[in-house]
């Protein structure tokens, strides 16, 4: 029985040590595979938009730096702007791993951090992980960023210095002896000149999602008083708003004066518009934007911003046609200066790769090699540089250019970086010559609204507006007045009241720390 025990135990031992050893020869080939083969992690990421034509080139030719200089891969998403709303909420509460989103104020970010969405930053992780940008980031830009004093998002180290515009066709304006336009409000002669003789246009050609309130939006901050969100829980409403003209801050309620009035008179005006045709029936749907329906001349006006109009007028150049700007200010002629917070990026909670996502990132933002590829494309194909200039490559036109400039969604790159554009129209270089003395400083540039207490009636307050405001923003009611009360209704039992109290004390407590 002994001989028998010993035996077994001889077995066994002899046994183990053969698994020992096979575990270290294995290891030890993983380890020579490893260091021979240079395995590549990929990160997944997305951006906001549509992607360029030639963003695989693009893509091919980022993995390739990436992989020399990092082991890693990136694997790019989009969500378009017509799905903003609902399938941005979806990426993050999905089981699928994301390493980084694109982030912004105005972009769902104090609602997402409400629920844990995003992984927090601190500043020994950015130190360490992203020395280029922590070398030139400001502090003021970690301020902005913070909610409870913690902050979820790595925002832009140059924020966009940039207006809302409107663009229309200064050649068909004088074509028809419309006098100048120089504000928003002064538009309709030029819309019902379109309407009547330019049959194959729409004056104005919107899409359900980035354009659809820009009219009332335009014309209210001509109105007064000029507002912007003060929760900006973005893309949906909160109805609690600050005038960027009010160096007090105060808090004001769409339900109450004096913005009200202004509220509803640029409701009154968007609704003659839609019904005098000015506005393509089929906006609630439509999924083109109004910029690119401009570029194809089936709209006589197109929504966009400073940056975003490049190509766009580029584009109508090369057709012969006269572009005219319209920044969209306030009666006072002012906007409201972007924060740092207004293009940035996030970590998700559940991304697998957080410290190498952060060196990818600090490449590509502040990397001028790495950030021009993501934002111009490849140099001698989509872009070289000449005597200074960012320029197209010979022979190469805008509609040929598989890349344009600010389209694939990197836009918390350092484009302070970036030379400017020989491209760039008279209008536009004018136009971008006084905008600095247009912009006003936002008094509530550091202030992210912890949505924690009234997540619940804001997720109800935004259901509300969906159903109730934007029909009244674009035009689409039968009555403004009665389907305006019926909105106010609705917001109330939705909590509306609550949402502005806590507004109003948050608001209260920054003021007193600033």
């Amino acid at each position: 029985m002994k001989t028998f025990k010993w035996v077994l135990a001889s077995m066994i031992a002899g046994v183990t040590l053969a698994l020992i050893f096979f575990i270290v020869l294995r290891n030890n080939d993983m380890e020579r595979k490893d260091q021979f083969n240079n395995e590549v992690t990929t990160i997944t990421g997305y951006l906001i938009g549509s992607p360029p034509a030639g963003l695989n080139d693009v893509l091919q030719e980022l993995n390739q730096r990436l992989r020399q200089d990092l082991q890693v891969n990136i694997r790019l998403k989009y969500i378009a702007w017509n799905e903003l709303i609902t399938k941005y909420p979806m990426v993050l509460s999905s089981d699928e791993s994301v390493d980084f989103i694109f982030a912004s104020n105005w972009t769902y970010y104090n609602r997402e951090v409400a629920q844990g969405s995003f992984l927090e930053i601190s500043k020994p992780m950015i130190q360490k992980n992203m020395p280029l940008y922590y070398a030139v980031q400001k502090e003021k830009a970690w301020k902005e960023a913070e909610i409870g004093g913690k902050m979820y998002m790595i925002p832009s180290s140059a924020p966009d210095v940039k207006v809302p515009v409107t663009l229309i066709r200064g050649d068909l304006r004088k074509k028809y002896n419309v006098p100048a336009i120089n504000t928003f409000s002064e538009i309709e002669p030029y819309l019902k000149a379109i309407k009547q003789s330019e049959t194959s246009m729409t004056p104005i050609r919107v899409d359900k999602q980035y354009d659809l309130t820009k009219i009332h939006s335009n014309l209210q901050w001509e109105f007064g008083p000029a507002v912007a969100d003060a929760i900006t829980t973005t893309n949906g409403f909160s109805g609690v708003f600050t005038s960027w003209d009010d160096p007090q801050g105060t808090i004001l309620s769409v339900f109450e004066e004096p913005l009200q009035s202004s509220f509803l008179k640029s409701a009154q005006i968007v609704k003659s518009w839609y019904d005098k045709g000015y506005i393509n029936q089929d906006a609630i749907v439509n999924k083109e934007r109004s910029k690119d329906a401009f570029e194809a001349g089936r709209s006589a006006v197109a929504f966009g911003n400073t940056n975003d109009i490049q190509t766009t007028l580029i584009k109508a150049e090369k057709n012969g046609w006269e572009v005219e700007i319209i920044p969209n200010l306030s009666s006072k002629g002012t906007y409201l200066m972007d924060p740092y917070s207004n293009n940035g990026v996030a970590i998700p909670a559940n991304s697998r790769h957080a410290g190498l996502t952060m060196q990818v990132l600090d490449l590509i933002m502040e990397d001028p090699d790495y950030s021009r590829l993501v934002y111009f494309g490849i140099e001698s194909k989509n872009y070289v540089i000449r005597d200074g200039l960012i320029t197209l490559p010979e022979g190469i036109t805008p509609e040929a250019n598989d890349y344009p400039p600010d389209a694939s969604g990197f836009w918390f790159t350092n484009k302070s970086t970036f030379p400017p554009n020989a491209e760039w129209s008279q209008a536009y270089k004018a136009h971008k010559a006084n905008l600095q003395d247009k912009l006003v400083s936002n008094r509530y540039a550091g202030f992210n609204f912890n949505a924690t207490t009234v997540r619940g009636q804001l997720e109800q307050m935004n259901r509300v507006a969906i159903q109730w405001l934007t029909p009244i923003q674009s035009g689409m009611v039968h009555d403004v007045d009665e389907s305006f009360q019926k909105f106010k209704s609705e917001a109330l039992k939705a909590g509306y009241h609550e949402i502005l109290q806590e507004a109003k004390r948050q608001a209260d407590e920054y003021r007193a720390t600033e």
